[in-house]
């Protein structure tokens, strides 16, 4: 099957020039500048507490009526997974569901680290929309189903061997989708067959095990719930 390539690099050159005056011509090929990057505008803008509600701001942007968070303790297969590396992301996660359907803007409107997508829509609230990078501090590897698509982002190329992939999701049934075991997390949440359009956004955040270029912070599932 292939894929897309997909992540968030779009707005990092002027992103870097803005915020810390190097060389962005560099910095654009550097994922260790990257990373530091994702960490400065984090912990800069989104405390890790502000994740419920930067993605709750961001659904009722979508024009959603339903929202919820899902703390899923579950591990699920490794076998067919689209790369050996993704194994350490198939633990426990946070699931995160709004019934808006992700458009073409919203795919664009993500990849944009810092400038976002709604600045010139009065009617949205949140901070330009860009509230999503605030699940850098529980996760290194976000993904989501959204209509008859999936995305994974990597900001450190480590684990996807690029910042992104982005697909379509079976539209037969998961069985003979060649890397199954990395869409079972997904499946059955919220009536996600992998038979018909999905009708609203799903995103998963599977929690860090370890300290990384990221992040150092480390949530348990009961961390998590300690914050709903």
């Amino acid at each position: 099957m292939s894929f897309q390539s997909y992540g968030q690099n779009e707005t990092l050159i002027s992103s870097i020039r803005n915020i810390i005056k190097v060389d962005f011509h560099l910095c654009f090929k550097s994922a260790f500048f990257f990373n530091g990057f994702i960490k400065l505008i984090f912990y800069q803008d989104y405390p890790f507490e502000s994740i419920f509600k930067e993605f709750l701001q961001n659904a009722d942007d979508a024009g959603a009526t339903r929202y919820h968070v899902i703390v899923d303790a579950r591990s699920h297969p490794t076998d067919s997974l689209f790369y050996d590396e993704m194994k350490a992301w198939q633990g426990p996660a946070i699931l995160i569901f709004n019934n808006a359907k992700f458009k073409e803007t919203d795919f664009e409107s993500l990849m944009q680290i810092r400038v976002g997508g709604k600045q010139g829509d009065d009617t949205k609230i949140g901070k330009h929309g860009i509230g999503f990078n605030s699940c850098y501090h529980f996760t290194d590897v976000p993904s989501f189903i959204s209509g008859d698509s999936f995305a994974f982002l990597d900001p450190q190329e480590k684990y996807l061997s690029q910042r992104g992939i982005r697909g379509l999701i079976p539209n037969n049934g998961i069985d003979g989708f060649s890397n199954k075991d990395q869409l079972v997390p997904f499946e059955g949440i919220e009536g996600i067959d992998f038979r018909s359009t999905f009708e609203g956004t799903l995103f998963r955040l599977p929690l860090r095990k370890e300290s990384s270029d990221i992040s150092d912070s480390i949530f348990t599932t009961d961390k998590v719930l300690e914050l709903l």
